[in-house]
């Protein structure tokens, strides 16, 4: 078995089989399984999976454990010499998963891959990225970013500074789209990925403990999936969802500073953050 996608489903059954119909129309070349963690829907009975897709491997779950538990606990029923973790609102645009496996082949020294990711309108999303550190939040802030050439820009911003239309190495990449050996989990505390956050900043997380191993992590454009993009997330938690996403972050950050410097991170983050959500607040957005 060359590789296993591993999906979380939570409340999400027409995202999911969308999902998983793409698999089955783009992915060729390759042997794989299919491991659904349903974790602890309510939106009806995970076995109706397996009335539409027979062939898959359904688990269920009696709680939800999270993004990060829902994808240990279907690595760790993995048969696959590589893992690919996929959100539940994607489609596989090409054969994507071929592409990062194919390039990994060739490239020993990467650890982790993604794709690009689109919205269902064609609009590129930003999911290659660099660690949030001071350096990049002033120049942001300042905005001193204006000073530097394009080209030094997009490498040493990433995020919108970077059209995701050429390969990239990068600090870390979203969870919606994530390949790698399953041979590196073996390799990482616990022999699982870490789950210091329940949901929202754990993909930084492992992507900090993949490059702490010595990987690296590459962005491959020519790998293309549609992300709805908060698509299993009612319109009503979103808000809840950032301010999630905001705290968890700064509380990642601790691993890149620990010291005094996570005070100075945080006060520049925390100002920016929560000023973003107020306009947004304001003006609707």
């Amino acid at each position: 078995m060359q590789l296993s996608i591993i999906i979380i489903n939570y409340n999400t059954f027409k995202l999911t089989c969308n999902c998983i119909q793409s698999i089955k129309e783009k992915l060729v070349d390759l042997t794989y399984e299919i491991i659904l963690v349903d974790n602890d829907s309510s939106e009806c009975d995970p076995q109706l999976f397996l009335k539409t897709f027979t062939d898959i491997r359904l688990i269920v779950s009696a709680e939800n454990t999270g993004f990060t538990g829902g994808n240990n606990i279907g690595i760790s029923k993995a048969k696959g010499e590589y893992i690919l973790l996929l959100n539940s609102d994607t489609e596989l645009i090409n054969n994507a998963p071929k592409i990062c496996y194919d390039y990994m082949q060739q490239h020993p020294e990467v650890g982790m891959t993604s794709s690009q990711l689109t919205y269902p309108d064609g609009r590129i999303q930003y999911n290659c990225r660099r660690f949030r550190t001071i350096t990049w939040e002033l120049l942001e802030v300042l905005p001193l970013y204006l000073l530097l050439p394009k080209k030094k820009k997009e490498k040493l911003m990433l995020h919108h500074y970077f059209d995701h239309k050429s390969d990239m190495k990068c600090d870390w990449i979203w969870g919606t789209f994530i390949f790698f050996p399953k041979k590196i989990i073996h390799e990482l505390n616990g022999n699982k990925l870490a789950g210091d956050f329940f949901m929202y900043c754990e993909d930084v997380l492992w992507c900090w403990d993949f490059k702490n191993l010595g990987y690296q992590i590459h962005f491959l454009p020519a790998a293309k999936v549609m992300h709805i993009h908060k698509g299993s997330t009612s319109k009503d938690k979103l808000r809840q969802v950032r301010i999630t996403s905001i705290k968890n972050h700064a509380q990642f950050m601790k691993k890149f500073y620990p010291d005094f410097r996570w005070y100075v991170f945080a006060a520049i983050y925390y100002t920016k953050q929560y000023t973003s959500l107020w306009l947004g607040k304001l003006t609707g957005k």
